[in-house]
């Protein structure tokens, strides 16, 4: 029997990696036969108020040397330049968030000559520009979650993280691009086209949170708020060189977020700031925790010289592709700075359970009876019908389906997930919550983990539905429950960004945050397409 149990181990292995190339092969195709040329760079950047971290922009309007609306008027003129190459801000709110400026202007006046409330004065982050995901609720503003079912929809009242940008003196200045109903790591969707990754035109910028990265990339914004469930704040951070905090479960509210998600996907899906900085993510998520701030202890100071450290090169999964080797001495040379600065060491860990991949994530997101199901999601919600893969096919033969390619992938993989009750779903969920605790019991209460956040970096447009299962280095970590932060290391050989996953204990997001701004000073951080 156990030789027996061995061999099937083997062939399905074995099968999965043949399944794994015969899908990269695909994807090569797809790249010959749908490449776009890779247009001119996107214009340089010549005013400095764009290449400025958030806190020191902010610290200049409350000394006197900047105003809010000086600030907002550089970055409206960037997005005006660089939005028609890379289709990133699907809404602005330039006119308003200009009328927001001028009266935090007044009041920083006031305030600075004694005749006002003073309190503006210490808000850290007050009269900064912010680009926000279009899923998350601006009221009045556009909320369709890029589906065409949902083309009209405006968004009734705020979410509750842009009523904390506000009441923090943050001014929203424009809504970007996402996938169709936030569900793919792309950014391409129906109502609004496809945005395209600055460093090169031809390839993603990720997704689902890829327009806030592509414009923060590009300049065009320097702090935004994004939502992670299975890597949407993670994976287009990575392919757009920025920085990207999925914060501890349940810390930041998710209300006012669409897909609307509530019940065991919570432990799942974060809302968290996306930054060209490191500096602006410990005020950025100040701001979004809210009344739950004080649980992270984020100015307790970290004792970079007590951590402990820990490194995964490779998931294993065999339906993923391999990590690339620039990906991989990237992160190696980022190990050998923290044990060489500090005196730690490192070991190099595995949890078998990762091997799972997609499948343990897929366990996760439906815990619960009665979800709708993503084909109906796809709709509009339960009642309007469901999304029929292979009909959505013949339409899309005759360019008359309402969905993209990818969305139609996304719907038919659903039929293969382990559902609610079914003996797989169990067993899988059992697989999740032994793979936390042996997280948890390894790092502990002062250790870290460090994970490739993508086997590769951005792939060119059309080929992601023949990659799917790389997104495992993502959404099968969702599963740990666990603060990320994604962390730029450098570009590869071909001039594309890439980064890394710092992971800690529930609650320890000041270690995965302090390790950023460590590995910023020794990377340079974000580089400029």
């Amino acid at each position: 029997m156990t030789i027996v149990k061995s061999m099937k181990k083997i062939v399905i292995y074995v099968a999965s990696r043949c399944l794994c190339k015969i899908l990269e092969a695909l994807a090569f195709i797809l790249f010959i036969l749908f490449n776009r040329p890779k247009r001119s760079a996107i214009p340089p950047i010549v005013d400095r108020n764009l290449v400025t971290p958030a806190v020191k922009l902010s610290q200049q309007m409350r000394d006197g040397q900047l105003t809010s609306e000086q600030v907002v008027q550089s970055f409206i003129k960037r997005i005006k330049s660089v939005n028609p190459i890379i289709n990133a801000v699907v809404f602005d709110r330039f006119e308003k968030a200009l009328d927001e400026a001028r009266e935090i202007d007044r009041r920083i006046a006031a305030a600075r000559a004694g005749n006002g409330d003073t309190s503006i004065l210490k808000m850290p982050l007050v009269g900064v520009p912010v680009s926000v995901k279009e899923t998350i609720a601006i009221e009045g503003h556009p909320y369709t979650g890029g589906l065409k079912a949902r083309k009209l929809t405006r968004a009734a009242k705020n979410a509750d993280a842009v009523d904390l940008l506000q009441k923090n003196g943050l001014i929203p200045i424009a809504l970007t691009n996402i996938p169709e109903l936030a569900m793919w790591w792309d950014s391409n969707n129906p109502v609004y086209g496809a945005t395209n990754n600055p460093y090169d035109l031809s390839r993603i910028p990720g997704g689902s949170s890829g327009g806030e990265a592509a414009l923060l990339a590009s300049a065009g914004s320097v702090v935004g708020i994004g939502s992670d469930i299975a890597g949407s704040i993670r994976i287009p951070a990575n392919f757009c060189g920025v920085f990207g905090h999925k914060p501890t479960p349940k810390i930041v509210s998710t209300e006012g977020m669409f897909p609307y998600c509530n019940g065991e996907r919570e432990m799942l899906l974060g809302l968290g700031p996306m930054t060209r900085y490191a500096c602006d993510l410990v005020p950025m998520l100040k701001v979004l925790a809210g009344p739950k701030v004080d649980q992270l202890k984020l100015d307790e100071p970290v004792d970079m010289s007590s951590l402990k450290l820990y490194y995964i090169e490779d998931l294993n999964d065999p339906l993923a592709s391999r990590c690339n080797t620039d990906i991989i001495k990237g992160m190696h040379s980022a190990i050998t700075y923290l044990v060489d600065k500090f005196k730690i060491s490192a070991e190099k860990v595995y949890f078998d359970e990762f091997k799972f991949g997609f499948l343990l994530w897929s366990a996760e997101a439906d815990k619960e009876p009665n979800l709708p199901k993503m084909a109906q999601e796809f709709k509009g919600g339960p009642g309007n019908g469901e999304l029929s893969p292979c009909v959505e096919l013949f339409k899309k033969m005759f360019c008359v389906s309402d969905h993209t390619f990818n969305s139609i992938v996304a719907v038919a993989l659903e039929g293969f997930s382990p559902r609610y009750g079914s003996r797989a779903n169990k067993m899988l969920s059992e697989k999740a919550a032994q793979l936390r605790k042996k997280f948890n019991d390894i790092v502990g209460d002062n250790g870290i983990l460090l994970i490739p956040t993508h086997p590769e970096p951005a792939p060119p447009h059309e080929t992601t539905a023949a990659k799917v299962f790389n997104v495992t280095y993502t959404s099968a970590t969702t599963v740990l429950q666990a603060p990320i932060t994604q962390v730029p290391l450098g570009l590869s050989n071909e001039g594309l960004p890439y980064g890394v996953q710092v992971f800690a204990k529930p609650l320890n997001d000041r270690l995965t945050l302090a390790v950023a701004k460590e590995l910023e000073q020794f990377t340079g951080g974000w580089s400029a397409p």
